[in-house]
């Protein structure tokens, strides 16, 4: 099955191969800024299975709270609806002086 992105482009006549070989447009999966792109999808997902296994050794420290924030790599802004509420709860921690 092709994605309809790539027979858009094919169809248009461009090429459809990859200048870079780490991108394998024919494989499910490729890592793209942190993210996986489901490339037969033409999706983006975000693979969480390290955040959670850090998150399940249940340290509830403030710092503990911002090492798990910081381990969330987002530079597209994708899931910040999310990772805003984190932070906005270690603001509040410090704004009501809760050790």
């Amino acid at each position: 099955m092709t994605p309809p992105l790539m027979s858009q482009w094919a169809a248009k006549g461009f090429d459809t191969y990859p200048v870079d070989t780490s991108v394998s447009l024919g494989s499910n999966k490729t890592k793209v800024l942190g993210l996986a792109w489901q490339t037969l999808d033409d999706c983006l997902t975000l693979d969480t299975k390290g955040l959670l296994e850090f998150i399940s050794t249940n340290k509830n420290t403030k710092t503990f709270l911002l090492q798990t924030i910081g381990n969330i790599f987002d530079p597209l802004g994708l899931i910040s609806p999310f990772t805003i509420r984190m932070k906005c709860l270690i603001q509040e921690f410090w704004k009501n002086k809760i050790t």
